[in-house]
């Protein structure tokens, strides 16, 4: 699909470029956060116009190098007042903007984006990348979606098959587009010793020892209880930890972390930062990456991350997980909770001899740049942009097939 087309199609009564309006909560460095400023960048880049509506983030400043224009907005509240107040500036913003396509990256914008949907007829794309739970005000959502033009974006098979079972969401209105990797900056030829030595000193890594890396949020089922049993049966070998995350979703488990930490004997041996500013430097200089998760994720950037980058990941049999590695060639999958299987192939990992890593790089580099390139996941939203904004085409390739 030619992204030169689609711009000369825009509508008279739009801008000259085709403008997208994200919203997403905040621009930190999770998923949503981190593939909406990836795709407003790319857009931008191609021809057409991104804005993003946000409460802000560590990533505002890398968006606005790119001349994507931000809008700081409490998406991130929940509260009556703040709500109706969000909602005045975005219409505001749909009035002097007039974006072709909304754009709402999580379940907490939906509701924004889908009031302004319904009430201009602007059609929406939905990007659901992680399982919801079954509440009510959700269900009644997703069932709204049916009343706007409107498609969900969802980045695995099982995020499809998660909406579509437990919401009723109709297959017709997902769209099933992997998540991508930026294999220049996920590269071990552009990591400097700079950058390796920065965040060496940041975290306080001692030298030769073995690095473990959990970049996975910090909440509740996602294997950190795990992590720290398996650790406590080899807190005598030379191996530290780093556990990546916030608790911003879920106050107080960092607390309860630590304690466990301290319970176990393992102060000094984990570390805790709430953000990791360079996973790649971060991959590198790990020995393994885990993904010790015992509740379904939908995809995990970090972990097709650590792979680009070449290094060993163990994961668990559970959501995504499998999709986003090849169990037995490019990863250890082991089955949720098991902490003797876990530490195993920690162990195995940690072992590899120079040949087997080196061997062991290649396949996780190659799997990562056949099946999750970064310009495959363009292609494929810009496909679902055009579908909604150009109906009347995709009917007609129809109709040819």
């Amino acid at each position: 699909m030619s992204t030169s087309n689609n711009l000369s199609h825009s509508s008279n009564k739009r801008m000259t470029r085709t403008s997208v309006l994200h919203l997403s909560a905040d621009l930190e460095s999770s998923d949503p956060g981190r593939e909406t400023v990836d795709l407003a960048v790319l857009t931008q880049r191609s021809g057409w116009r991104a804005l993003i509506a946000s409460s802000g983030g560590r990533l505002v400043n890398e968006a606005e190098r790119a001349a994507v224009q931000h809008k700081r907005m409490p998406l991130n509240r929940n509260s009556a007042f703040s709500n109706w107040r969000t909602r005045l500036h975005l219409e505001a913003t749909l009035q002097t903007e007039r974006p072709a396509l909304l754009h709402a990256h999580g379940i907490e914008t939906i509701p924004f984006a889908l009031a302004l949907s319904r009430a201009h007829g602007v059609p929406l794309v939905a990007d659901l990348t992680q399982p919801l739970a079954p509440l009510p005000r959700t269900k009644r959502l997703l069932t709204l979606m049916k009343t706007t033009r409107a498609m969900l974006r969802v980045p695995s098979e099982f995020m499809g098959k998660h909406l579509h079972e437990s919401f009723g969401v109709e297959e017709e209105r997902l769209c099933l587009v992997p998540p991508g990797v930026d294999l220049q900056w996920y590269s071990v030829g552009f990591i400097s010793p700079e950058r390796l030595q920065k965040i060496s000193h940041l975290w306080r890594l001692p030298e030769q020892a073995s690095i473990i890396l959990a970049p996975v949020p910090l909440e509740p089922e996602m294997g950190h209880k795990t992590l720290l049993e398996v650790l406590r049966g080899m807190k005598d070998e030379n191996i530290y930890a780093v556990l990546v995350g916030s608790d911003r979703h879920a106050p107080g488990l960092r607390a309860e972390i630590e304690q466990m930490i301290g319970s176990y004997g393992l102060n000094g041996k984990v570390i805790m930062p709430d953000d990791c500013p360079d996973l790649p430097a971060a991959c590198w200089l790990s020995s393994v990456i885990v993904a010790p998760n015992t509740a379904p994720r939908g995809q995990n950037l970090e972990l097709l991350a650590a792979q680009a980058i070449g290094r060993p990941v163990i994961i668990t049999d559970v959501g995504a997980n499998r999709e986003m590695a090849r169990g037995g060639e490019t990863a250890w999958v082991m089955a949720p909770g098991d902490v003797k299987a876990i530490t195993d192939a920690l162990r195995e990992a940690i072992n590899l001899t120079t040949e087997q890593r080196l061997n062991l790089a290649d396949r996780t580099h190659n799997f990562v740049a056949e099946t999750f390139p970064q310009a495959a996941w363009f292609d494929g939203m810009m496909e679902l942009y055009s579908t909604l904004l150009y109906p009347s085409r995709q009917t007609a390739r129809a109709n040819v097939a």
